[in-house]
């Protein structure tokens, strides 16, 4: 009896799972993946200027053409010295965008965020070896994801990617994005 039941629930749910799998399909080649990906690989300074490829200047020389921000240098008056500045902007697409946040210290940038709804980490990976980087797996936790990305000719990051959502009975509805941290000169 119960091994009936218990194969008459699985037959409910199987089509709830195949519906759930044909959701998702790769989409690294969207134009805002690729976009998200363009700013990752710029982001990244040329290894020849590694001394002072991740002043905020330099970063913002690179990466402005694609993201909606200006990226000035911070102001040290009337802040502690070890203070983390934080800008904020976002990358246009089409009927989309991608929030992105670049933090750093006075001297240097040495994160940047990016927060994104209508693509998965997967097709970031993607894109990112389409835009000819190597993407190397280093740690899968429970949480989030590890992955060394280095363009060629530049310095390597490590980019973190995760999966956040509301928790389950919480009095808001359940949202989920994604997020994806580009941390510089890691080692």
């Amino acid at each position: 009896m119960l091994r009936a039941a218990i194969t008459g629930l699985a037959l409910l749910l199987l089509p709830a799972c195949a519906h759930a799998q044909e959701e998702y399909a790769p989409r690294p080649d969207l134009p805002i993946v690729r976009a998200t990906a363009n700013v990752i690989v710029e982001a990244l300074p040329e290894s020849r200027y590694r001394d002072w490829g991740y002043g905020w200047g330099a970063v913002s020389i690179r990466v402005s053409r694609f993201v909606h921000w200006h990226i000035y240098e911070p102001d040290r008056r009337d802040r502690p010295a070890d203070a983390i500045v934080r800008r904020n902007g976002w990358i246009d697409g089409e009927g989309t965008n991608v929030g992105v946040s670049v933090f750093g210290d006075d001297d240097s940038v040495t994160l940047l965020s990016f927060e994104f709804d209508d693509f998965h980490a997967l097709d970031l990976l993607e894109a990112l070896r389409a835009a000819g980087a190597e993407v190397s797996f280093q740690a899968d936790y429970e949480s989030y994801s590890e992955h060394i990305v280095t363009p060629p000719g530049r310095e390597a990051g490590l980019l973190t990617t995760r999966r956040v959502c509301t928790p389950e009975g919480s009095r808001a509805a359940r949202r989920c994005h994604n997020e994806a941290e580009l941390t510089f000169a890691f080692e």
